[in-house]
């Protein structure tokens, strides 16, 4: 049976269709979960086109490069689908798709790149910009730390700073942790960064003296033998200690760490031998004020030590971020800030915002709740080229120039700088005319139903913290087998410990996912065809792994989770946060690294012998022992046993790699380990292949990233491994669709923003909030917010605690929100919880468990399982391609290995080094003109190019030749003198009177499978006999001494001059009249010489036959 589905026109229909139609005014949408928030901006995106607006000033700025290449995918087909029909609107929609490749439909960094480049000296950018991936990113982090550990412990003026800070329990780790932190939010920081003091020692003397005086009250006792009598004693030992320590400032930071015999508020004493003048109560009161005022000098220290750090720390990331800008190399954050910073620069920044404006028309930003606020400043400050000022807030974008997709209610990413308030701020400013979408197309109506009920209860409007619950409609009706809305283990009455509810979840999850594949709990399929046989129009079908995700906070549930799947027999991947330097395959990987590189290591030797990569089992390695071995491949003694004996074997394997480290870089090595210990082979053996095939091609690729930042010496990358393997970084793994991995998907929540999956199980929800880790918070008001622990914090983030926590809370019930709206045709929600045993002190710290299970209480719209492990029906195994017979798999075999032989992209440079006999003085080689220092030949050779690249053809070209020269480090007399040769010849005389065309790049396909690519030095329009059409020079460095020379150096580039000519001709379709060649001249004035192929057609046809022949 086809879906039931309400077909009627969508109750907000008149809002789509103002998204289509009304482009002249600034929109603001606002669309719930399953809505069609990417429909709408590819609606607007088509529109805008259909309405004359190149798609060059448009700009669609998305969230992350997944959305943005869906965006373009969808924007593609449906302009492809207008461009098959005919008329204005098909014309209009093929023009449209010739500009759509080079349109700005991107993320936002991308679009901010663009920015600056197309204004790199107002930016104060040099000429070459390299955005940095993320091992750069690391790699440069670690440099940049590794000078803040140098000024920390080198520099005198933070001794105490820094020792002081270690007493308190502050570690390098905190601050490096720190570190990153400021680095990625360093221009807030910039902003805030204030001048602070060097700490004060504590001054004891006033400690001392309240400390004697509770002590001195012990007189007071009537009894000998009293509780406080005992404590007073301990602090009485304590103020002695502190008064030794008197003197030396760290010693006294040492004693106070002790203070708790001081500050602890048990109730000690017995008020009847108190009798006295003084009673019980007044020395308790006594003893509490004296550690109150100890807490308050340590607070006061603390606040001290973490603000100098923060300042020291904070000011080395600024500076780093200005060095990464002079020398051109940007983190992703580095693109945000300095396009804001060109933008409102006070001599440019009018300017380059017209000449943006003027390009960027209409600027579209979609999940616009979730990206940094640097992008509304942006868009808006484009928007509006002429207003001055320092508030966003007050401009005035032209109408209908700004377009915004979001929903407030889906703001989970407050950790990467979305802020709500940002986004209700912008919604004030600039949504007046503000779309409502309401109509869900994703979820049925018995899911929304319990979804509209719970969060209504729970998104309640907050000024500029929470927005509005706006519910959903559905447009499906559910028609699914098994229940739309389940919940399981409703019942808080037991108290277990966080392992045991972990597992108790983890088992339920797993037996729920099993009944559902048992019992065949039905998802509606789009791609199955209609039961009447018509096209593809969807029916209900059992479900199978591949159609359940299982959705998680964090990480910490994972092992359960997978656990309790595998015990099940239930097949399924980890998608969640994972530390890609932690996993099995790449642990063995670089233990045996490790072991490679250091002979001496011991445990890293014995640990890689018993790892899968060597097959070593614990009886190996105990013969071995025992026969007289020695763990050291460099020295492994005489044990009498075998040469094939498996730990010799492996021993004097790593010992020949480790003979390869003097000239082989880390990613060779760990090419050659993964090649000849088949780690790809042994994955087979895993539970997932596939995955661990991903994890060490990662691994691969990190390690070639590795080398080409900071080189490829193998003791650095493991060193640097090791650091971060430390850092515990995790990220969500991003899986591509594989057809046949039927496999339940486990993924965090966020990571699943923005998918949908038929059966969504939400799992961990008792978990209690994570406290008392490393966080750093910018506040409105100013300052900088530092926790490194739950008790080493600083004045700023004590102030806003409160807030801190509320923000917290806010988007954990939007997170609530996203994950429970992923589901389409089943939701399960796993609440196990413990009994509170008391109120809780915020709501920040009440599990999701007890939120949900109090929101829904009272709702009659689920039902409430308890699952057990039911046998799995047998899935259908994947479509796959019949194996070949021997014969026909060695006939494809053999074509194949053909076909991977011949070159698929030939360089026109190729065929003259192709052509060529060994060496006769040609670029590139060692031979120069007489005077010429070693290097300097090929480097001249590219600063005369580079100078003719961008002189004046009608000029001397004297200032560029010695700008190339310098550039180059090489003989400015020399480059301006070839510069000058060239210049001077018939043929560039007569480009420079006509168009011209310089270091222009062709590619034409020479034959079915092979391309032909070339840069052309200079090509300018030329007739001859009425014939329109090019000459091509190519210019050339070669020294030669006589004309025999020259004529063989022309014959060496005869090829090279002729696949120029082809590939110009067949891109253009006119003839090429001549092709040149001008051999510049020496250093001492020589006049240049030009050569001409003379028989052009012919060299043209030799070239055609060798790209059509074999190899």
């Amino acid at each position: 049976m086809v879906e039931p589905m309400d077909r009627s026109v969508p109750i907000d229909q008149a809002e789509r269709d103002r998204i289509s139609t009304d482009l002249g005014t600034t929109l603001f949408v606002e669309a719930g979960a399953g809505t069609g928030k990417t429909s709408a901006l590819v609606d607007r995106i088509v529109s805008l086109v259909l309405s004359g607006v190149s798609v060059e000033h448009i700009a669609a700025i998305t969230f992350t490069d997944r959305a943005a290449t869906e965006l373009r995918d969808r924007v593609r087909r449906r302009l492809e689908a207008m461009a098959a029909g005919q008329g204005t609107e098909a014309e209009v929609a093929a023009r449209a798709l010739v500009e759509l490749d080079g349109a700005a439909l991107c993320t936002l960094h991308a679009f901010a790149q663009r920015i600056l480049v197309e204004h790199p000296i107002e930016a104060g950018l040099p000429p070459a910009v390299e955005v940095m991936d993320e091992v750069s990113s690391l790699v440069d982090f670690d440099d940049r730390w590794a000078g803040v550990v140098d000024t920390l412990l080198g520099d005198p003026r933070h001794a105490f700073t820094v020792l002081a800070g270690f007493e308190l329990g502050i570690s390098l780790r905190h601050l490096r942790e720190m570190a990153h932190r400021l680095d990625d939010n360093w221009d807030l920081v910039d902003h805030r960064l204030a001048f602070t003091p060097d700490p004060r020692p504590i001054d004891v003397g006033p400690l001392l003296a309240d400390l004697r005086e509770v002590v001195e009250l012990r007189e007071h006792c009537t009894a000998e033998a009293d509780t406080m009598l005992d404590r007073l004693d301990l602090v009485e030992l304590f103020t002695d200690r502190l008064e030794e320590a008197d003197g030396d400032p760290l010693a006294v930071v040492r004693v106070l760490g002790d203070r708790k015999v001081v500050t602890g508020r048990q109730k000690v004493g017995k008020q009847k031998n108190w009798a006295g003048s003084v009673s019980i109560e007044e020395v308790r009161d006594r003893l509490w004020a004296a550690g109150d005022r100890l807490d308050a000098e340590v607070e006061q220290l603390n606040d001290e030590i973490l603000d100098r750090l923060v300042e020291v720390v904070g000011r080395g990331a600024v500076e780093a971020a200005e060095r990464r800008r002079r020398q051109g190399q940007l983190g992703f954050h580095d693109l945000l800030v300095l396009a804001r910073r060109v933008l409102t620069d006070p001599v440019h920044g009018l300017a380059v915002r017209a000449a943006l404006s003027d390009h960027y028309r209409y600027l579209l930003l979609d999940e616009f709740q979730d990206t940094d606020p640097l992008q509304i400043e942006l868009a808006a400050l484009i928007a509006d080229p002429d207003t001055v000022t320092d508030d966003w807030r007050h401009l005035s974008p032209r109408p209908g120039s700004l377009f915004f997709v979001g929903d407030p209610k889906q703001s989970i990413y407050g950790f990467r700088r979305a802020d709500m308030a940002v986004y209700l701020d912008a919604r004030e400013a600039f949504g007046d005319d503000a779309v409502h979408l309401e109509q869900n197309f994703r979820t049925t109506g018995p899911i929304l139903g319990w979804v509209n009920g719970v969060f209504e209860r729970l998104i309640e409007h907050r000024h500029r913290k929470q927005p509005e619950y706006t519910p959903l409609v559905p447009a499906r009706v559910d028609g699914s087998t098994g229940p739309p809305v389940v919940l399981l283990d409703t019942n808080d009455s037991e108290n277990r410990s966080a392992a045991d509810l972990r597992a108790t979840s983890a088992a339920d999850v797993a037996a729920v996912v099993s009944t559902a594949l048992a019992e065949g709990w039905t998802i509606f399929d789009e791609h199955l065809p209609a039961p009447d046989g018509g096209p593809l129009g969807g029916d209900w079908r059992p479900c199978e792994p591949g159609d359940i995700a299982i959705l998680v906070r964090s990480r910490t549930p994972v092992d359960a989770l997978a656990a309790a799947l595998t015990d099940a027999g239930i097949p399924h991947r980890i998608e969640a946060g994972f530390n890609p330097l932690a996993t099995d395959e790449v642990r063995d990987l670089l233990t045996t690294l490790r072991a490679v590189d250091d002979p001496t290591d011991e445990l890293a030797l014995a640990t890689a012998l018993r790892s899968p990569l060597f097959g070593c089992g614990d009886d190996d390695l105990f013969e071995f022992a025992s026969a007289g071995g020695r763990w050291n491949h460099q020295d492994p003694g005489s044990s009498g046993l075998p040469a094939d004996h498996p730990v010799l074997e492996g021993i004097a394997w790593m010992a020949a790699l480790h003979a390869r480290r003097p000239w082989e870089g880390a990613a060779d090595l760990v090419e050659h380990l993964v090649r000849d210990r088949r780690a790809m082979e042994l994955a087979l053996c895993s539970p997932r292949p596939r995955d661990a095939w991903r994890r060490i091609r990662t691994f691969l690729d990190t390690t070639r990233a590795f080398g080409e930042t900071r080189g490829s010496d193998l003791r650095s990358f493991l060193a640097w491994c090791r650091l971060h393997s430390a850092d515990d970084v995790r990220v969500d793994e991003v899986v591509p669709p594989e057809p046949d991995d039927n496999a339940v998907r486990i993924l965090t929540m966020h990571g699943a923003k923005g998918l949908e999956f038929p059966i969504c199980v939400l799992a961990d929800l008792g978990s209690k909030r994570m406290s008392g880790g490393m966080s750093v918070h910018f506040p409105e008001e100013g300052g900088i917010a530092v926790a490194l622990t739950k008790n080493l914090t600083n004045v700023a983030h004590r102030t806003h605690a409160d807030a801190l926590l509320d923000a917290d809370h806010l988007e954990r019930l939007r997170l609530l929100y996203v994950a429970a709206t992923r589901a389409r045709d089943h939701l399960v929600l796993a609440l196990h919880r413990n009994t509170p045993a008391k109120e809780p002190d915020h709501t920040a710290t009440v599990t999701n468990a007890e939120i949900l299970a109090s929101a829904s209480a009272d709702l009659d719209m689920h039902v409430v399982l308890e699952p057990t492990v039911l046998p799995l029906p047998a899935l259908f195994p994947p479509d796959t391609t019949p194996i070949p017979d021997e014969s026909t798999w060695a006939t494809e075999l053999a074509a194949a290995r053909t076909s991977g032989e011949r070159r698929h992209t030939v360089a026109a440079t190729s065929l003259a080094a192709d052509a060529a006999e060994p060496d006769t003085g040609g670029e590139g080689t060692d031979h120069r003109w007489h005077g010429e220092a070693g290097r300097h030949g090929p480097a001249i050779g590219r600063a005369v190019h580079q100078a003719l690249e961008v002189t004046d053809l009608g000029g001397d070209g004297a200032a560029d030749a010695r700008a190339a020269a310098a550039s180059e480090d090489v003989d400015p007399d020399a480059v301006v003198a070839r510069v000058a040769a060239a210049l001077a010849t018939p043929s560039v005389r007569a480009a420079a009177a006509s168009g011209h065309w310089r270091e222009l790049y062709v590619a034409v396909p020479a034959t079915d499978d092979v391309l032909l690519e070339g840069y052309l030095d200079l090509a300018w329009r030329s007739t001859e006999d009425g014939v329109d059409g090019f000459t091509v020079l190519d210019y050339k460095t070669d020294a030669f001494a006589t004309e025999s020379e020259l004529d063989a150096k022309v014959a060496r580039y005869r090829h090279q001059g002729a696949a120029y000519a082809l590939a110009l001709g067949r891109a253009t379709g006119l003839t090429v009249h001549h092709m040149v060649f001008c051999f510049v001249g020496g250093p001492d004035g020589t006049p240049a010489v030009e050569r001409r192929i003379d028989d052009l057609d012919v060299a043209i046809a030799e070239v055609e036959a060798r790209l059509v022949a074999p190899g």
